[in-house]
C-alpha cells in the first residue's frame, strides 16, 4: 500500500514574545505549541479530514506539510520523499489551496492562472484546455474570467483559486479551510468537484482541514479531530461515531421564534451543549422527561407550533463535543 502523506510526531512551536500580554507570559512561557506529536497518514486515492476549531494548529499543520515552514520535531513524507531534505522535489507534487488564497488582484482570473501554469511549465494552450474544464466543473460564469480578481466576489475567488490548484494535476492536494465563507450552492460546487477528481484519480491524495462538520461527513473517507495542537481522535467516521458512544442527543423544530425555544433550553441545568442551525435545535440530555412539561408550557405561552422533537443519531459535531467537552461554536468564540 503506498502512502500520500505521512506525517510522524511532528511538534511545531512560536516564540511568544512579542504579545503585549498574555497567561503564558504570567507563567514565565515564551513559546506557543502550535502542533504538538501529531501523527497520522493518508493513503493513495483517500480523503482524509483534520477537524478541529480556528486556533487548532490545523493551518499551521498545512504550512508545514506544504515546506513554509519547518517541523521542530518529527517527520512528514510525501511519497516518500521526505520534507527538509527533497522540498524542490516535494514541491512539485503538491498543491495547496488556501482559505485566504493569494492572488494578483489587479491582474484577471485568467491572468493569475497562467501566471501559475507558467511556473509549473504548462504551456498557455494545455492551460486553457484544463482550465475550461475544471472551471466549467466549479460552475464559474465564464463572462467573468477576464475580470480583475478584485471584482470578483468571495466564492468566484475561491473557486479560481481551486482551479488554479488542480490545474497542475498535483499527486498531494491541500485544501485548507477551502469553503469558508462560501455560500451553500458554492459549497456544494466545490464538494462535487472534489469528488469527480478523486473518482478519476486513484493515485492522489488530499488533506482537508475544515471546521465543518457536515463537509468533513460528506468528503472525507477517514479523520482525525483536533483541539488545542493535539490529534484527540482518528478514524473512520463511523467507527469514531459509536467509539464515543454518544446517547440522547435530541432535536427540536418549531415553526418560529425558535431563539426564545434556544435561551429555555440553555438554562436548563439538565441539558448540555445547546447548538442552533437555523431553525432547529440540538441538544443533549439524560432525562428527557424532566424536560417535557416546561417545554410544553414554553410552547404555549408562547404560542409556538412544534413541528417535531425527536431522538437523532450522533453527529461529527457531536463526537467533537464529547471529546472537547465544547462545541465549536464556543471554541471560536
Amino acid at each position: 500500500m503506498k502512502y500520500a502523506l505521512v506525517v510522524k510526531n511532528v511538534s511545531k512551536q512560536f516564540d511568544d514574545a512579542d504579545q503585549k500580554f498574555s497567561f503564558k507570559k504570567i507563567l514565565n512561557k515564551d513559546k506557543f505549541n502550535a502542533v504538538i506529536d501529531v501523527s497520522f497518514n493518508i493513503k493513495e486515492g483517500e480523503i482524509f479530514g483534520v477537524l478541529g476549531p480556528n486556533g487548532c494548529g490545523k493551518s499551521t499543520l498545512i504550512r508545514m506539510i506544504s515546506t513554509l515552514l519547518v517541523p521542530d520535531e518529527g517527520s512528514i513524507k510525501i511519497f516518500g520523499k521526505e520534507i527538509g531534505k527533497d522540498d524542490a522535489v516535494i514541491r512539485n507534487m503538491i498543491n495547496r489551496v488556501s482559505v485566504e488564497a493569494a492572488f494578483f488582484k489587479k491582474l484577471t482570473a485568467w491572468e493569475n492562472i497562467i501566471y501559475a501554469a507558467r511556473l509549473y511549465g504548462l504551456s498557455k494552450e494545455d492551460t486553457k484546455k484544463k482550465i475550461d474544464e475544471i472551471l466549467d466543473e466549479l460552475n464559474f460564469p465564464k463572462n467573468r474570467i477576464n475580470l480583475p480578481m478584485e471584482n470578483l466576489s468571495r466564492g468566484q475567488q475561491q473557486k479560481v483559486a481551486i482551479a488554479r490548484a488542480f490545474l497542475t494535476s498535483p499527486m498531494l492536494i491541500l485544501l485548507d479551510e477551502p469553503t469558508t465563507g462560501l455560500d451553500p450552492k458554492s459549497k456544494m460546487d466545490v464538494q462535487k468537484f472534489i469528488k469527480k477528481v478523486m473518482k478519476e484519480r486513484k493515485n492522489v491524495g488530499i488533506l482537508l482541514t475544515t471546521h465543518d462538520m457536515n463537509e468533513a461527513d460528506n468528503l472525507c473517507n477517514r479523520i482525525s479531530i483536533m483541539s488545542d495542537g493535539k490529534i484527540m481522535v482518528q478514524g473512520k467516521i463511523e467507527k469514531l461515531k459509536k467509539k464515543v458512544h454518544v446517547k440522547d442527543v435530541y432535536e427540536i423544530k418549531t415553526d418560529k421564534s425558535i431563539m426564545r425555544v434556544y435561551n429555555f433550553l440553555s438554562k436548563i441545568k439538565t441539558i448540555e451543549n445547546v447548538l442552533r442551525d437555523g431553525r432547529k435545535i440540538r441538544f443533549y440530555t439524560k432525562n428527557i422527561n424532566l424536560v417535557l412539561a416546561d417545554l410544553s408550557k414554553l410552547l404555549a405561552r408562547n404560542k409556538l407550533k412544534l413541528i417535531y422533537l425527536k431522538s437523532v443519531s450522533p453527529s461529527l459535531e457531536d463526537v467533537f463535543i464529547i471529546l472537547t467537552g465544547k462545541s465549536l461554536e464556543q471554541d471560536e468564540k
